[in-house]
């Protein structure tokens, strides 16, 4: 089924599901003093100073200086703080969390109108009200609108996604140049464009114009990793260290150990009476039952042979989960091929002989779940994310 009035009606659908769902958050956030000072903890901060100032020492880091800020990649604070210089008011009237949170709607918005259009190409039917109350309504997208990275990241690493099943390998590999500098997963894209362009040359290894075939290959190999080579070579300038954002990785308390090991370790802490209170703490098992219901929805896209989806959901989960379980909920319900995986679970109640109030049921749970993770946010607590 393709969607009404095509990418017009779908786009004025996304549209109006995210601005619902805005003022929503906002008179929730009325209980905490507001829509921003609800929607903005952790790392929101960062995103904010790094826009404000740049990548320049913390005081409050003594002797690390500037190294704290290089874990957090450029392209978002940077498209905050041409954002805010761009919009025609006041900044004492309009807050650069503020134009963050317009920010990520705008690439939510983004997000669901790309992915639906990529849902519809590689599932052959999509239903647009269904995709957005999905996406919506799922535990932990809440960071899709909050001054974090998600929904940047999701409409990019979408958009690639699509350029390549489009046979578009120079827009995949600008798409992927740009989510490897926003994080670091986003490198996980550039090796599907060169995995993608190799298979190009190998098929056409017999062709009569070998400059053109080589051109169509390297080229976009030689783009797709640029965002994160430009940040490398922008950390060796400033502080002598072009891995920095890696390195300080310790400082932040993440150590290489292996998925497997932390993975492990997670379910052995069976430690799940910790999200019982009214400020829950991280639990580890919480955190490796996310990732591992990542790595089973992966397993079962490599099952349909979708091993470019199978891939980067995998990757996506086994690269953070390497050096620990910390922020693995949002990173598994925030990855667009979770949710593509996740619509079309729910879109099959929908099928002649499906039961609609099995369907109402399970958007009413998802949003139910969605609603305390919400709280949880607003109200300061950080261990179910």
């Amino acid at each position: 089924m393709r969607p009404p009035h095509g990418l017009l009606g779908l786009f004025a659908i996304a549209v109006l599901c995210v601005a619902a769902r805005l003022v929503a958050y906002a008179w929730m956030g009325t209980a905490w003093g507001g829509l921003t000072e609800a929607m903005c903890h952790f790392d929101c901060g960062w995103y904010e100073r790094i826009a404000l100032d740049g990548y320049g020492a913390d005081s409050g880091f003594g002797t690390l200086g500037s190294y704290p800020h290089w874990a957090f990649f450029p392209l978002y604070p940077l498209l905050l703080r041409a954002m805010s210089l761009a919009l025609p008011v006041s900044p004492h009237l309009v807050s650069t969390q503020l134009v963050g949170i317009l920010l990520s709607c705008l690439c939510l918005a983004g997000f669901l109108l790309v992915g639906g259009r990529y849902v519809l190409r590689s599932r052959g039917a999509v239903r647009p009200l269904l995709w957005g109350a999905v996406v919506l309504a799922m535990p932990n997208t809440h960071f899709m609108s909050a001054v974090y990275t998600e929904a940047l990241f999701a409409l990019l690493s979408t958009g690639c996604l699509l350029a390549l099943a489009a046979d578009r390998p120079l827009l995949a590999a600008g798409l992927a140049a740009l989510a490897s500098a926003t994080r670091p997963t986003g490198i996980v894209l550039s090796l599907l464009v060169i995995g993608d362009r190799l298979r190009a040359a190998w098929r056409g290894r017999r062709a009569a114009n070998r400059w053109a075939l080589a051109e169509a290959c390297l080229l976009p190999i030689a783009i797709a990793p640029l965002g994160l080579s430009a940040y490398m070579v922008m950390q060796y300038l400033a502080v002598g260290d072009g891995l920095a954002f890696s390195h300080v990785q310790v400082d932040w308390g993440r150590v290489w150990r292996g998925p497997v090991a932390t993975l492990t370790d997670g379910m052995r802490a069976w430690d799940w009476a910790q999200l019982a209170g009214p400020m829950a703490q991280a639990s580890a098992s919480y955190a490796a039952a996310w990732a591992l219901l990542g790595l089973a929805v992966a397993a079962g896209l490599a099952w349909r042979r979708r091993w470019a989806e199978a891939w980067f959901l995998a990757a996506c989960v086994l690269l953070p989960a390497a050096t620990g379980l910390d922020s693995m909920p949002r990173y598994v319900a925030t990855n667009p091929v979770f949710l593509f995986a996740a619509y079309r679970g729910v879109a099959r109640l929908r099928r002649p002989g499906g039961a609609t109030l099995v369907l109402a049921l399970v958007l009413g749970g998802l949003a139910a779940a969605h609603a305390v993770m919400l709280y949880a946010w607003m109200s300061g607590a950080g261990g179910v994310f």
